[in-house]
C-alpha cells in the first residue's frame, strides 16, 4: 500500500518497517510501538491508522500520518457486513469477495488501482477473521489522540466513502498539533490512486509546519 508513497518521498527500503494487521485487539500491538526512535514517522492506512491512532498518547515519535482513518468506535450496524465479507474471503479469495461488491475507486489509473487491491486483498485474506475482530472490537481514538506526543497529520480522500473526511478531520482536530488535507479527486485508496499526490501533500504540510515564524518590526 505504501511503496509507490514512500518511493515518491525517497525513502529507501531499509528505512520502512511494516506492521502486519495479524492481532485482534488493539492492546495487542502495544510492544510494536514502545521504544519507538525520536525520528520515526508512524504512517497508517484505514485499519493501521486506526491502531496507529490509539497509540498517539504512548508513542514516541518525530510525526504521526494518518490515511483514511476512522477515529471512532466501529458502528455495530456495520457488523453484519464485516462478518459476511470475511465469510466469503475465506470461502473464495480476497479479490473474488470484492469483486462480488462495489469497489469505489479513483484517481488517474482506476483500473490499475482496483488491480493492486485486488492483490492485496489475495495476500492478506489469511488475516480476515482477525483483521474483522481487529475492526469490531476497537474502542475510538479519540482520546488517544487528544494527548498526543507528537504532531499528527490526517488524508482524507475528497471523494472517499468509506471513511469520510468528517472523520478524518476529527482526528486532526482532536490533536494538540493537528492538520487535516482532504486529497481532491481521490477516494479510500488515495495511497495507491495517486501516490506522487500524497506524497507532495505530505511534504508541504511538513515543510509549512516546520517553517520558521516570520516576524514583521515596525521602526
Amino acid at each position: 500500500m505504501f511503496d509507490g508513497f514512500l518511493n515518491a518521498l525517497g525513502v529507501g527500503p531499509a528505512q520502512r518497517y511494516v506492521v502486519e494487521l495479524d492481532r485482534p485487539s488493539v492492546d495487542d500491538y502495544q510492544p510494536i510501538f514502545d521504544g519507538l526512535s525520536e525520528d520515526t514517522i508512524v504512517c497508517g492506512f484505514s485499519l493501521g491508522a486506526i491502531v496507529a491512532a490509539h497509540y498517539a498518547d504512548r508513542m514516541t515519535a518525530h510525526h504521526l500520518v494518518l490515511f483514511g482513518v476512522n477515529p471512532l468506535a466501529d458502528d455495530p450496524a456495520k457488523a453484519q457486513s464485516r462478518h459476511d465479507l470475511a465469510a466469503d474471503v475465506i470461502r473464495c479469495g480476497g479479490a473474488a469477495a470484492l469483486q462480488a461488491r462495489e469497489l469505489e475507486v479513483h484517481g488517474p489509473t482506476p483500473d490499475v488501482t482496483r488491480e493492486m487491491v485486488y492483490e492485496m486483498a489475495n495476500a492478506s485474506a489469511n488475516m480476515i477473521e482477525t483483521q474483522t475482530q481487529l475492526a469490531l472490537s476497537r474502542p475510538g481514538a479519540l482520546p488517544a489522540l487528544s494527548s498526543a506526543c507528537m504532531p499528527v497529520i490526517s488524508f482524507t480522500g475528497s471523494l472517499d466513502r468509506s471513511a469520510p473526511t468528517v472523520q478524518g478531520l476529527a482526528a486532526a482536530q482532536s490533536a494538540p498539533d493537528g492538520q487535516f488535507c482532504a486529497l481532491e479527486g481521490l477516494g479510500h485508496f488515495a495511497l495507491i490512486e495517486d501516490p506522487h499526490a500524497c506524497a507532495a501533500a505530505l511534504r508541504h504540510l511538513m515543510e509549512t509546519h516546520d517553517a520558521p515564524a516570520i516576524h514583521h518590526h515596525a521602526d
